[in-house]
């Protein structure tokens, strides 16, 4: 059977038509629907747990939670007598008695539900609900930015610091269960404007993690995905909300949402800036390991930087509803972005006799972005049929200058100037259908197309610069040209299943990838194609209305970036040289999870057991030029595989009524197997643990600490496709520890809110690294500037609310019912 066929037969569910089960199914079974609101404000509550218990013995026969607006349906539910419990942290729970049905009462309307805050939440409320930082589900964790103090002035990194069982290197890579190869959307797409120590805090809603995703989405990010939800307001009227943050080191960054509701329509924008500067230094450290196995001191590197950047974000957007089924959404991002790092470097040489040079380095990058978004849902009559088409299209231009100076420590040896200039421009087209169809009270089916094509291009123009004329000379040696396409043709069917305290959910993905490489200057052209098929599956089972299993598994890949595919050898510091391989092969994953939750008034706990196992894993490889050179290459090779489990604990609970902690601890094992590894300790495990501890201070003040350590750990030098990184390789990184503080109070009658944060309170943060190749060691050390204090004021007009979207992936118990 052909690709293109097993794609069509996935996709060939009709989508037109009622599906129905038997006549005798329909007779037997029930349905409950309400909605949920907060007792004092009246507005309503999402992820509110519903569960319908037998009235005689109080065993759960099934439940639900509810959506964005409070409302919930619970399907497949037997004829007869029944009590329903709704029970959501922070809230007293709520026991409605005497639900029957019967031939004569197949549906029974709870209408508007209100349920009461604790005692504890009680005191914190004036005319609106807070919700919790933190939300556990058994298939995702959902994290509340502006209830984080200590992301006060920071941006997007800084948030994925605070999540569970999520680490954020030094150089800004992320990792979730110790895995750098993880996929971040923003509203969940890729996207290819902002990175993310560019998007300010202020204008992110929530964060999701999802660590074992279903068929429904694309297969890559092997450890899992994370969506950054952005703030967006569908409230009628005029609603604004203005935030400004300033910190020490030249830090600084402000936003304004903007949304207006009128009859059929609802306008949203917002604009934000960050001005941001960082310094720091590297040092390294190289010894050489003769024949004999005498080790002696080659290479001694000090680089200080200094990064400076300006950053601007723009989006604007409309909602039409044309009716309460259809609607349609445009949103237009624009992005604009000026950086400007400088390093220095002196090196002192060792051998083969003593000497030096220093560098010095300083660019320009200048970038422009844009992203469309054009959306149409349309739900039906039938309660869990719906149609998604969304049509994206993104595209970027970015252009870089660099002076480079080496200056040698010979007085009779001259000075070299060099100048670099590149770009990189891209763009990425995908459109997409999803639709979901109910086939009886009891199933579910979902299939989806997507189509894929991304455009990456990197000119790099390499210039000598003659000491007596300053004119530029073309070095071709240095010069590169490289271009990459490739297209993606996916379909995906999910089936959805619940019988008594079971659901289950399986789906299957398939995928024909084609990409072509061309590098101009040396005329070579490297092109793939390959077809693979992506699995998923997921079993929930409920004991109770407190307790919770899940049982999951997923296919997944890493495919390698255009930075790691081209062979492009880069100079950039001539004692570390980088280059591509074109020859990598993608990465792909089985991951498997055991998950149990329990769940009780304010008190949460997530423990999960996962298991991944890397065939092809993708490394990068450090080693020594050989001889007498000091210098080392780095490039990117397929080690044969790499296995990973762990275990990772997540919790959520009060300990007084003005104390509140959460936090997990994770624990990590990895193996990597190939015979073309150094004799080094190539497997090891590690921990992390990130604890938070809010404290409400006579009833007004919010003071919030966060504590993060990682043990040391093995390393491959693995990345996420994202650059050639020039440090770093088959090692091991030493611990990494730090602590934050933040207060935050309301004033203004709660519309206005003041923060104050310090990050990195002791000044430990800092990453230590050791490197080790066949004939060589290597030790790099790392700090910057990561004590920092912030001030953060912010100003809602009309008691501006932020919506949180409909999301495709919804949580497992929602998906089938």
């Amino acid at each position: 059977m052909t690709a293109l066929s097993i794609i069509f037969l996935l996709f060939s569910t009709p989508l037109s038509g009622t599906i129905t089960g038997t006549s005798e199914e329909q007779q037997q079974l029930g349905a409950l629907k309400g909605r949920v609101v907060e007792s004092v404000s009246g507005q309503p509550l999402e992820y509110v747990n519903i569960v319908v218990l037998d009235q005689q013995d109080g065993k759960v026969i099934t439940g639900s939670i509810t959506g964005e607006d409070g409302s919930f349906t619970v399907n497949n539910i037997p004829w007869g007598e029944y009590n329903v419990r709704m029970s959501f942290i922070g809230f007293e729970p709520l026991t409605l008695e005497n639900i029957s049905f019967s031939a004569t009462n197949s549906l029974e309307d709870l209408g508007t539900v209100q349920i009461k805050p604790g005692d504890e939440l009680m005191e914190d409320i004036t005319i609106r609900a807070e919700r919790e930082i933190l939300t556990l589900n058994l298939d995702k964790r959902v994290f509340v930015v502006d209830r984080d103090i200590s992301t006060t002035g920071g941006s997007a990194l800084e948030i994925m610091e605070s999540l569970p069982s999520v680490t954020v290197d030094y150089e800004g890579r992320v990792s979730l269960r110790g895995s750098s190869n993880v996929t971040i959307l923003v509203d969940g797409r890729p996207s290819h404007l902002v990175s993310l120590d560019q998007l300010p805090a202020t204008m992110i809603d929530r964060v999701e993690v999802i660590t074992n995703p279903s068929a429904r989405h694309d297969p890559d990010g092997t450890s899992g995905i994370i969506n950054i939800v952005m703030k967006k307001s569908r409230q009628h009227g005029t609603a604004v909300m203005i935030s400004t943050n300033a910190g020490t080191g030249d830090k600084y960054n402000g936003s304004v949402n903007l949304n207006h509701r009128i009859d059929n329509w609802n306008f949203f924008g917002n604009y934000d800036f960050r001005i941001h500067s960082m310094e720091g230094f590297n040092i390294t450290d190289r010894d050489r390991i003769t024949n004999e196995g005498d080790t002696l001191r080659q290479l001694h590197q000090y680089e200080d930087f200094l990064r400076n950047g300006t950053f601007h974000n723009f989006r604007a957007g409309t909602d039409f509803f044309i009716d309460h089924r259809n609607t349609v959404t445009l949103m237009g991002t624009f992005n604009l972005r000026d950086t400007r790092p400088r390093n220095y470097s002196e090196i002192d040489l060792f051998l083969p006799e003593e000497g030096g040079m220093s560098t010095s380095m300083e660019r320009q990058f200048e970038g422009f972005g844009r992203e469309y978004v054009l959306s149409y849902t349309r739900e039906y009559d039938q309660e869990g049929r719906e149609f998604v088409a969304d049509l994206f299209y993104a595209l970027s231009d970015g252009d870089t200058y660099r002076d480079v100076v080496v200056d040698p420590a010979d007085p009779d040896m001259p000075e070299e100037t060099k100048y670099v200039e590149s770009s990189a421009p891209g763009q990425v087209f995908t459109f997409q259908v999803d639709y979901s169809h109910p086939l009886s009270e009891r199933s579910r089916i979902e299939t989806g197309v997507k189509s894929i094509y991304r455009y990456m291009e990197d000119d790099f123009r390499f210039f000598d610069i003659d000491r007596e004329t300053g004119n530029r000379e073309i070095n071709t040696d240095y010069t590169n040209h490289f271009l990459y396409s490739e297209s993606i043709l996916s379909a995906y069917g999910i089936y959805s299943v619940s019988s008594g305290r079971f659901q289950v959910q399986g789906g299957l993905r398939a995928e024909q990838h084609a990409s072509d490489a061309e590098q101009r200057i040396t005329l070579e052209e490297f092109d793939r194609s390959f077809f693979s098929l992506f699995p998923s599956a997921h079993v929930r089972y409920l004991l109770d209305e407190n307790n919770s299993f899940l049982l999951n598994y997923s296919r997944r890949i890493n495919r390698p970036g255009i930075s790691l595919l081209n062979p492009f050898v880069n100079y950039s510091d001539p004692m570390n040289i980088s280059f591509g391989n074109p020859e990598l092969k993608p990465e792909y994953i089985n991951s498997y999870e055991l998950g149990y939750r329990y769940s009780e008034n304010r008190t949460e706990m997530n423990a999960v057991l996962f298991y991944r196992k890397t065939e092809d894993i993708i490394s990068r490889e450090m080693t020594l030029m050989g001889g007498d050179n000091p210098a080392t290459h780095t490039t990117f090779e397929n080690l044969q595989a790499g296995t990973s489990f762990g275990i990772e604990l997540v919790a959520n609970f009060p300990l007084t009524s003005w104390w509140r902690l959460n936090g997990n601890v994770s624990y990590f094992y990895t193996h990597l197997e190939d015979e073309r590894l150094p004799d080094w300790e190539h497997e090891g495990d590690s921990w992390m643990l990130n604890l938070t501890s809010n404290w409400t201070i006579l009833k007004r003040f919010n003071l919030q600490s966060r504590f993060y350590y990682h043990s040391p750990q093995v390393t491959a030098g693995r990345t996420t496709g994202g650059g050639c990184q020039q440090h770093g390789g088959q090692g091991i990184q030493d611990a990494t520890y730090y602590l934050d503080l933040g207060l935050r109070t309301d004033i203004l009658n709660g519309n206005g809110t003041v923060s104050l944060r310090l990050s990195d309170v002791f000044k430990s943060r800092g990453m230590d690294m050791h490197t080790y190749g066949e004939s060589f060691t290597s030790g790099l050390s790392r700090r910057s500037q990561s004590r920092v204090l912030f001030l953060g004021f912010t100003y809602r007009f009309n008691d501006y609310r932020d919506r949180q979207e409909r999301e495709r992936d919804r949580s497992l118990l929602d998906e089938i019912e």
